[in-house]
């Protein structure tokens, strides 16, 4: 029985050999794979890494923050409610520092859109601007409601969009005010990673 089996062995065909080999690789390459991503995972936790936004404590240890209504030092009218009601938004989303009145919160973020700016950046001739890029910038910072201590700050947090000049001012201005609101969003985003990130 044993010759027989070692013949059978020996005997297989070119295409057997070949699918044995290749499966026999295959299974080699998804264990290393498989073992790279334990190791991977092993090392980040070893090391404290984590996802943007879900690490970290708070800074100054406070457990509950207010928004402020930010001052508006520019001239485009009611962006202060965009930006003001996109951090509220993102903190209120991820739940990680409870919003709470003024009168009842550890923390208070507050600052002002210091600075907005536009820049044509397409043009369908000299006179013509095809699109144009709005950028604006935050002066924050977040503060012991109970000693007004300074526990995070940035002085300056900008970002752009860009959108299009149609010829049609109604429009153009709505597409401006939704390029707005992208930018609020992203800096809401930001903001709420950089409090518990530290960055």
């Amino acid at each position: 029985m044993r010759e027989f089996f070692l013949f059978h062995r020996v005997s297989a065909s070119p295409r057997q050999r070949v699918a044995a080999s290749r499966c026999s690789s295959l299974r080699f390459c998804v264990q290393v794979a498989i073992g790279f991503y334990f190791a991977v995972l092993l090392l980040i936790a070893g090391c404290g890494y984590h996802f943007a936004g879900t690490g970290g404590q708070a800074p100054g240890n406070i457990n509950s923050i207010a928004v402020d209504v930010l001052d508006n030092r520019t001239a485009q009218v009611g962006i202060e409610a965009i930006f003001t009601n996109a951090i509220l938004t993102e903190f209120i989303r991820w739940k990680r520092l409870p919003v709470r009145p003024h009168n009842e919160a550890e923390g208070i973020l507050g600052g002002s859109i210091s600075r907005i700016s536009t820049q044509d950046v397409a043009h369908s001739g000299p006179d013509k601007t095809l699109e144009t890029r709005v950028t604006i910038t935050l002066t924050l910072t977040l503060k012991k409601a109970e000693t007004n201590e300074v526990v995070w700050q940035n002085p300056n947090l900008s970002y752009f969009e860009e959108y299009f000049e149609t010829g049609d001012a109604l429009l153009t201005a709505r597409l401006r005010r939704e390029a707005i609101r992208e930018i609020a969003k992203f800096l809401a985003e930001k903001i709420h990673n950089d409090i518990f990130e530290g960055f």
